[in-house]
């Protein structure tokens, strides 16, 4: 609907440009070329927020003991910038390879090569509410809040 509020005055407006052109040309012929994009309301992902690389810390095994033992918790932010006033919320969706046993959960991988990575163990995201985010899945949306 706004779109089309948009849209109604712009071609009011260019119906007078076309007039006037009309009434300077006699038998001439106007062409006119008309871009434009309508685009969804959008926020853009500030780019200190994009391709993070959060470091987790170093852990002793035996903190992970038994089945739902957890280390601290390491917190990180998504800004997003120039959010139009329409937008209260945000989707997010976390993508990579998922836990064998848990697939919400993203897998460690053996990034030394040495081939003594821990088993048994996995990284679980949660939000600020301390809620399980799925890996490769999308979640039902978080309240935007300015700052």
């Amino acid at each position: 609907m706004k779109a089309a509020k948009t849209l109604f005055p712009l071609l009011l407006a260019l119906a007078g440009v076309h007039s006037a052109i009309a009434d300077d040309i006699d038998s001439g012929q106007v062409e006119m070329d008309m871009t434009g994009t309508i685009v969804a309301e959008s926020c853009d992902i500030d780019t200190a927020s994009q391709n993070q690389t959060i470091h987790i810390g170093d852990f002793s095994a035996g903190i992970f003991k038994n089945v739902g033992d957890t280390s601290e918790w390491k917190q990180f932010d998504i800004k997003l910038n120039n959010c139009t006033s329409a937008i209260s919320q945000s989707t997010v969706a976390f993508s990579g390879t998922s836990d064998g046993s848990d697939p919400s959960l993203l897998a460690l991988s053996d990034t030394s090569g040495g081939g003594g990575m821990a088993s048994g163990v996995a990284i679980e995201l949660l939000d600020s509410s301390m809620n399980a985010i799925a890996i490769n899945s999308t979640d039902n949306g978080y309240p935007i809040t300015q700052g």
